[in-house]
Formats: C-alpha cells, structure tokens, sequence
C-alpha cells in the first residue's frame, strides 16, 4: 500500500510539467534562480532538471529537503546571506502563509532578486481557514515537512502586502490545482515599482 507521502510526490511529478509549459516563457533568458524557503524542494529540482541553462540555488530555515542537487544554504529567516540584486530571480513558492512575518521575507526577496515570482493559494470564497488547517498540516506531514504556521491569505490582504513594499503585479496567472483542498492557487510575477 502507498503512503500519503508517494501519493503526494506521485501527483506533485504528474503537475510539474504542466507548470513548467505554462511558466516556461518567463524562464527565458533567466541566469539565475534563488528558491526561497524550499522545503522539500522537489519542485525546484523538477525545473532545474527541465532548464539546465539556468543556475539554481536553494535556501531555507531548516533542513528539510528530499532532493539534494542544487546547492543549499541555511539563514535565519530574517535576512538573506546574498548581495542585493544577485539573482535574476528570487521564488516563493506556497512559502508566504507559513512565514512568521511574510512582509520581512518578501522584503528581502524583493532585495535580493531582480524580479519575484510568487505562488500563494487562497481560500475558495465560503471557505475558512479553520477548514483548510487540517488539509495542510497533513500535505505538509505528507511531504515530511515540519511547519505548523498556516495563515493563508486574501488575495486583498495579499495585493497589500505587494503595495506596501511596492512591487508591482507584472503578471498573474491561475495554476490548476489538482488537489483535494478548497484553494485557488496563483503566480505572480513581481518587479519594483
């Protein structure tokens, strides 16, 4: 019998591709990429392995990752130990809504990335956070990622967080999403204003 977790990984590797054709145009030209709060990081070695052109790296507040090719560093979740500018792109991929002080780590995502792409889920309208709690704590338990912060956002209170720190929403596409949870999910594309 499978676990949650090869069920999990099984259908992560069944969207992947899907994901990289539909972001495949916004990867063109990229030098280099800076996975913020990469987790098990199975999504950011799929598209390292589908772009090898591309530098990636990858960087965390603990060590959690199930796939360990590209390079790892650990930093304090607070401030980043790279130059500003210094990658073409910093990503947050569904890292957001597990921060202790999202404003801080897009802060410094903004600092040290030349553009920002975010991917962040939202309730489906009627839906609470309360319902969606026990459906992410198992994905995370599922991908044996040990996090137990989830506040998701609004997409009201998410376009507050870009404006405070200006940036602008340069692009935003809605990502199917597979699963069994009541979420929206969305990239965006992020560049100063």
């Amino acid at each position: 019998m499978k676990s949650n977790r090869s069920d999990f990984k099984e259908l992560l590797y069944k969207v992947l591709p899907e994901q990289v054709a539909m972001l495949k145009s916004y990867l063109t030209g990229i030098r280099s990429v800076l996975d913020i709060g990469t987790g098990s990081s199975i999504s950011i070695h799929f598209f390292a392995r589908e772009f090898t052109e591309i530098a990636f790296f990858t960087v965390d507040i603990a060590d959690m990752r199930q796939e360990k090719e590209l390079p790892f560093v650990l930093y304090d979740g607070k401030t980043l130990p790279f130059d500003d500018k210094s990658y073409d792109i910093a990503v947050l991929n569904e890292v957001l809504h597990h921060a202790d002080d999202p404003e801080s780590v897009l802060k410094e995502a903004k600092r040290v990335g030349k553009a920002v792409f975010i991917v962040e889920h939202f309730p489906k309208p009627g839906v609470t956070t309360d319902q969606l709690w026990e459906e992410e704590m198992a994905t995370l338990k599922a991908l044996k990622l040990e996090c137990t912060n989830y506040k998701p956002f609004s997409r009201s209170s998410l376009f507050h967080l870009f404006d405070k720190l200006n940036l602008n929403i340069e692009d935003r596409i809605k990502i199917p999403y597979h699963g069994k949870r009541e979420i929206e999910k969305y990239f965006f594309k992020l560049t100063d204003k």
